[in-house]
């Protein structure tokens, strides 16, 4: 009984020894650092070793990002940075490779002011723009009046020198009969005086 009871020991020795080494194996190489988040939990626990049963050196608040030293997949545990500096493992369910909530939050709020801002520069330029079209409408409707103006007062110059233009006419032909009207009177008048009849000498 004795002898069997020290081959299950033996056996349980030699299985723990294969466990220690495949978790060994399982263990992440250092050098490998990159920076993941924790996720949004309020808070987690760091631990001293890969598992619960070690003594715990503080928490990480949730959203914290922090740097990943290596990963014991058999313990499900990883060992990070905190933002305080402090080496430690904590739960890998805890561990998230995209930004929190509490990490994203602050970039959405700048990217929203941005936004913000763009719009209401936006909304100058347009309110500026529309300005220039009322101002650009205004001068047009001016430039219109004005056009018309000068096309009826071309029109009225038109009709101005037409008229005169007829009035000369009229006064050349008022003229040019009267002149000949006179000139008619006069050879009427010639007509009519009597000649002197010359003298005949008469040698009889």
């Amino acid at each position: 009984m004795t002898k069997f009871f020290l081959q299950i020991m033996g056996l349980g020795l030699l299985f723990g020894l294969l466990i220690n080494q495949a978790s060994a194996q399982d263990v992440q190489a250092p050098g490998n650092e990159q920076t993941v988040y924790i996720s949004d939990d309020l808070y987690t626990f760091i631990h001293a070793g890969p598992g619960r049963n070690y003594r715990i050196i503080g928490s990480v608040v949730a959203g914290t990002p922090v740097t990943l030293l290596q990963r014991n997949d058999e313990e499900g545990f990883v060992e990070i940075i905190d933002d305080k500096e402090r080496t430690g493992w904590v739960d890998n369910r805890f561990i998230s490779a995209t930004p929190s909530v509490r990490e994203s939050v602050p970039q959405l709020e700048e990217a929203l002011q941005q936004a913000q801002s763009d719009v209401a520069q936006t909304r100058e330029q347009n309110d500026l723009l529309n300005q220039q079209i009322l101002d650009l409408s205004s001068r047009n409707e001016q430039l219109q009046s004005r056009l018309q103006e000068i096309q009826q007062q071309h029109s009225d110059v038109q009709q101005e020198l037409a008229s005169i233009d007829n009035k000369v006419q009229i006064e050349w032909l008022t003229r040019g009969g009267i002149i000949g009207l006179g000139g008619i009177i006069l050879g009427v008048i010639l007509m009519l005086i009597p000649r002197k009849r010359r003298r005949n000498d008469n040698w009889m």
